[in-house]
């Protein structure tokens, strides 16, 4: 069953250089403003019992998109379905009233996450003592720490038995002791079949905690998958970034691109099925309608839940650079294609000359596998017994 459904999401701010074009606006029924555009096109869903993460940079609209499904926020346009309580962590203090004490905070967000005072004070307890404030707790929110702050908030948010947690980078500023607890009680939630959405820079906490991934930059949503391939994604342009590759635009964008990917038997012929130890080739046609380029050309090979089974390249292989141009043929032969049964594909890749950054990606049909042999596995590892 569905639990968070994004569809086409969108989010539009308007830009005003001053509070007097808002008003002439309004009474001249003319626009006087800019626009920021903080998401676009924004599309995913997350069942009940997954962990999603949410990663990007500052500022490419990941609080944005949580504030829309905590719905503190409205979408410009778009779709949003979210089934279940929901208790949200947003950005440090939403949701506090900084005069009342942490008790009477705790009774405030209770309520409006829709539980009865009787609910609530079969929780405070278990609360406070999650929270570790001990006597802090009744004195004003406004005299807590920022770390004190987020004691309070995870401790309400996760003891009010939601359906839908939403975690915002609100276990940056709490101790390593703190972020434990934190982490050891989403897991728990997790396992009890709880939805969460965790928005964090911590690549470890996302790593451990979420089965797939989004990564939204610049307000669209760059991909969403696996987290393993989604992190590797992005840490490869974060690298890039760093290195300054990301920015050098050497390549007119769509010029340069794999048109086809097959996996072919002996005679050239696309596969729909292999037998373990067959001999096959991966072939990739590909055209560039722009000036020639000199890069490099990668595959890996994935099984069809995702697990990478094995990924190289011409760079990794110390061969040298390929010039494309006009319309040419890669093919990579495997001798004895030792997969067990499964369905496996080929992602091929056009790669620059440092082998970092992705000119453009293209993947080939999938292909059962079908073993003759009585080995289990994902493949077949050549062996001698000596007895």
């Amino acid at each position: 069953m569905i639990a968070i459904d994004v569809r086409s999401l969108r989010k539009v701010y308007k830009i005003y250089q001053s509070p007097t074009l808002r008003l002439k606006e309004i009474v001249l029924r003319k626009p006087f403003h800019s626009e920021f555009v903080a998401l676009d096109d924004i599309s995913f869903s997350v069942t009940h019992g997954e962990t999603l993460g949410v990663i990007g940079e500052n500022g490419a609209g990941k609080s944005t998109l949580l504030k829309i499904l905590a719905h503190t926020l409205k979408p410009t346009s778009g779709e949003v379905e979210m089934n279940g309580r929901i208790a949200a962590l947003l950005e440090l203090g939403a949701g506090f009233n900084p005069e009342l004490t942490g008790q009477e905070n705790i009774y405030l967000n209770a309520y409006l996450m829709g539980l009865t005072r009787s609910d609530v004070d079969a929780r405070r307890q278990e609360i406070i003592d999650f929270s570790e404030l001990g006597d802090f707790i009744n004195r004003p929110v406004k005299t807590y720490s920022s770390g004190m702050q987020v004691r309070l908030a995870f401790s309400i948010a996760t003891s009010v038995d939601p359906d839908i947690l939403i975690v915002d980078e609100a276990l940056a500023v709490g101790d390593q002791h703190f972020q434990k607890k934190c982490i050891d009680r989403m897991a728990s939630f997790r396992a009890r079949g709880k939805t969460i959405l965790f928005c964090s820079h911590s690549i470890y906490h996302i790593q451990e905690l979420c089965t797939r991934t989004v990564w939204i930059k610049d307000g669209r949503q760059k991909t969403v998958g696996k987290t393993s391939r989604v992190l590797d994604d992005y840490q490869n342009y974060i690298r890039e970034k760093d290195a300054g590759i990301v920015e050098e635009q050497v390549v007119e964008e769509g010029s340069l691109r794999i048109q086809r990917v097959d996996v072919c038997n002996e005679n050239g012929d696309a596969l729909h099925s292999a037998i373990t130890g067959d001999p096959v080739s991966l072939k990739a046609r590909i055209i560039n309608t722009g000036p020639p380029v000199e890069g490099h050309f990668g595959f890996s090979l994935v099984r069809n839940d995702e697990e990478l089974c094995f990924a190289t390249s011409t760079h990794y292989d110390g061969l040298r650079p390929i010039n494309f141009s006009g319309e040419m043929e890669i093919s990579v032969l495997f001798p004895s294609f030792n997969l067990l049964n499964g369905a496996y594909l080929f992602r091929a890749a056009i790669l620059d000359l440092t082998g970092l950054h992705l000119y453009d990606t293209a993947s080939s049909p999938p292909v059962a596998v079908i073993k003759e042999r009585k080995e289990h596995g994902m493949f077949l590892l050549e062996h001698r017994w000596h007895l």
